[in-house]
């Protein structure tokens, strides 16, 4: 794999707000949630270690314990669903195409900083427009151009993945 194949940001975003959501959803350790994607996506991608996941997830779960919120689910489904279907601008983003691919890699590398500091921007938007909020029935499976993502953040995870 080359050195450049880095994951797009808006991939991070989904898969760490995966990690926190089935984290505070789950009883395994945050962890063994980012081995096991960062595992997947690894075969994919040059830059998505296991730390790099795991700190970015445990950062916005720190923030929304710092503001004491307790709808950390909501933030973390809110969030993958505006990353997955919305870019930057707001616009719908391109999932189609003859020759494109939306989970290509990139040439820029994403921090897990700049993560944190989306999920921030977001929560703060999200508070004062409840129209950002994910649909209840919505679900990243139901995307069919992304099964690949939702393969990737559905994987089986048990206890020894965090070791």
């Amino acid at each position: 794999m080359k050195n450049d194949s880095y994951a797009p940001r808006w991939v991070l975003n989904v898969v760490c707000a995966a990690i926190a959501q089935r984290f505070v959803e789950g009883n395994l350790p945050l962890e063994a949630y980012a081995n096991q994607m960062a595992t997947e996506l690894e075969k994919h991608y040059s830059d998505c270690s296991p730390e790099k996941l795991s700190s970015a997830a445990e950062a916005m779960l720190f923030f929304l314990a710092e503001i004491e919120d307790d709808n950390a689910i909501t933030y973390c489904k809110s969030f993958i669903y505006n990353s997955a279907l919305f870019d930057f601008a707001n616009y719908p983003r391109k999932l189609k195409g003859m020759f494109f691919d939306p989970l290509a890699p990139r040439r820029e590398m994403t921090t897990s900083k700049s993560i944190v500091y989306g999920f921030r921007a977001f929560v703060f938007r999200l508070r004062s427009d409840s129209q950002l909020a994910a649909p209840s029935e919505w679900m990243l499976a139901n995307v069919d151009e992304l099964k690949v993502l939702n393969d990737i953040i559905s994987v089986e995870v048990i206890f020894f993945d965090a070791i």
